[in-house]
């Protein structure tokens, strides 16, 4: 099967018009091109009115194993919409080390995870997958948030939010009604298939058939443009939203449809910064790399045709044996289609979706995603192979690192350097240089720059708080509540200068999805007024704390890149 670069997953073609407003019915019911669902509606304290939530909602059929998504099926009662769906296959322990998986070192640690407890990032994860108990393979829901006004002419801007996970783990089961009621918007958030039930890279799968997680994504993508007047949204302003693995999605996205003549959104905003190359793309498998797939399909004694061997296991089976083997992580793979090839280069031409982008990261993003207790050799052999980086520039990289204040410990060490070579200095290499796309007019794309400089810890078991502005803190705390305001669902009181923080940075949000040229607001990068004042911290600025931003000199958070600029030269060569 071939799909235009345009529309790369408009697998089935609209068959009715949506609804465009709400009937005023209790409860809210809305009618989909698929059926009739009915919802719950919520109100929130000093919201502009109620929020209509529908959970749960089918966006395509029950997937078939390893095969691509397929239309919904249609329905004529309303479907009741009031609980989140299943969420999907996935692992419930991470590799110590961090994510993605090496390759190799998960071996040798495969004996210690299967009794480790699950990590600070596990337990953040956890909230937002639901219970591992109630996994399912039948899990491409899709969940939406809508105002329970009247719909403004035009119709309300919508918020797409892809989750993170590094591709294993996660779901979309987040309540983002706060996100409805107070900023005005329509927000949908979904789950798609993951590890091998997403990625699967078996030999006997054709190439344009392994990116299934990034499948499933397009079509509710387009299931988004398809009803989204059934919920008062307008398809026409769609912002896409990614955290950490979801921002490599955004990536991905700007990449595949760079060349439609209508690109399905308007703004793409990446938290966490991950991109679809550097240290993280590296991690996008070649074409020709089946060795997870294999290593599953020898512990299951396959013969023949691998993926009816698998398929003929139980799903429970099926991820006993991903995790048997080392906890093997499924990623995408590089096939020049859902996952394009030189991708940085066409990030440098401008060759991308030209819409308005917010991106950043968190201070210590590195502190959740190493070991407490990992070793320099083991840090090395996953991160530094020899094709990397030689001994000299190794030597060199950690006499830096190590001059840097509070590095007395090898995890100190090993999380900065971390921090940096995924993500920190890569959200750098390509933020910066929309500084001389943005000065021709054909390549115009605005864009706002953020560093994320405040902790979360209240919200994390004491003896998990080391981890401070960990990965994911300036995004997983938004849904931990839906208004910041009280206490959290495990009793947690929000400090007053937390909730004043999440208040700001929801807001923040909501302005750039409202308005995505106009910006979050504060300069963007580039800018000639405010120059060099390109970047926001938001939270602390050194000693002083904020709930707020404070525009400041890149230069002070970009300082480490510098050490690791060879290393950075050459991964970049490596991954387009």
């Amino acid at each position: 099967m071939k799909f235009s670069n345009s529309q790369l997953l408009l697998l089935h073609a609209a068959v009715a018009a949506a609804d465009t407003s709400y009937n005023g019915s209790w409860p809210p019911l809305v009618y989909l091109q698929s059926g009739p669902i009915t919802g719950v509606a919520v109100n929130l304290p000093g919201a502009l009115g109620p929020v209509n939530k529908f959970l749960g909602i089918p966006y395509a059929d029950k997937p078939i194993r390893f095969a691509l998504p397929r239309p919904s099926i249609k329905w004529s009662a309303p479907k009741d919409t009031t609980s989140f769906g299943n969420p999907c296959y996935q692992l419930a322990v991470r590799d110590p080390i961090g994510y993605p998986n090496p390759r190799g070192y998960a071996n040798r640690v495969a004996t210690n995870q299967a009794s480790a407890d699950l990590s600070s990032g596990q337990q953040l994860y956890d909230y937002l997958s639901g219970s591992r108990s109630d996994m399912s393979e039948d899990c491409l829901f899709i969940n939406a948030f809508a105002p329970a006004t009247t719909v403004p002419v035009g119709g309300r801007p919508i918020l797409f939010f892809i989750h993170g996970g590094g591709w294993t783990v996660g779901s979309g089961n987040a309540d983002l009604s706060g996100f409805a009621a107070y900023e005005d918007i329509v927000v949908f958030t979904f789950n798609y298939r993951l590890n091998i039930f997403g990625f699967p890279n078996g030999h006997d799968i054709p190439l344009q058939g392994r990116n299934l997680g990034l499948y499933d994504q397009h079509i509710a993508l387009q299931w988004v443009r398809d009803n989204a007047h059934a919920f008062g949204g307008n398809p026409s302003k769609i912002t896409i939203w990614g955290f950490s693995a979801g921002s490599t999605s955004v990536d991905l996205f700007m990449h595949v449809y760079a060349h439609a003549v209508e690109p399905p959104f308007r703004g793409a905003i990446m938290t966490s910064g991950e991109f679809s190359f550097g240290r993280i793309g590296s991690f996008i498998r070649d074409a020709n790399d089946t060795a997870e797939w294999d290593s599953v399909a020898k512990a299951a004694n396959c013969s023949g045709s691998t993926v009816e061997c698998l398929r003929k296991l139980s799903a429970d089976n099926l991820l006993k044996l991903v995790i048997e083997q080392g906890n093997l992580d499924f990623l995408p793979v590089a096939d020049n289609r859902s996952v394009p090839l030189a991708r940085a280069s066409a990030w440098r031409r401008g060759n991308v979706v030209k819409v308005p982008i917010l991106g950043g990261t968190s201070a210590e993003e590195g502190r959740s995603l190493v070991s407490l207790d990992v070793s320099i050799d083991e840090f090395n052999d996953a991160y530094f192979p020899e094709t990397l980086v030689n001994k000299t520039q190794l030597e060199s990289i950690y006499t830096y690192y190590k001059t840097l204040p509070d590095t007395d410990s090898n995890f100190e060490v090993a999380s900065k350097i971390y921090n940096d070579l995924f993500l920190q200095c890569v959200s750098k290499s390509i933020l910066l240089p929309m500084m001389r796309l943005t000065s021709a007019a054909s390549n115009y794309m605005p864009t706002w720059r953020y560093y994320n400089n405040i902790s979360m810890t209240e919200f994390l078991k004491p003896g998990d708080r080391y981890i401070g502005k960990y990965h994911g803190s300036d995004i997983m705390s938004l849904f931990l509540s839906t208004t910041y305001d009280g206490v959290t669902p495990d009793g947690t009181p929000f400090p007053a200068v937390k909730s004043a923080y999440l208040k700001y940075w929801r807001g923040v949000l909501g302005r750039f999805v409202r308005n995505p040229k106009a910006g979050p607001g504060w300069p963007e990068v580039g800018s000639s007024q405010y120059a060099p004042l390109y970047l926001a911290t938001l939270g602390d600025v050194g000693n002083t704390h904020s709930a707020g931003s404070t525009p400041v000199n890149q230069r002070e958070v970009d300082v480490n890149c510098d050490a690791l600029r060879e290393v950075l030269d050459v991964i970049e060569t490596m991954t387009g």
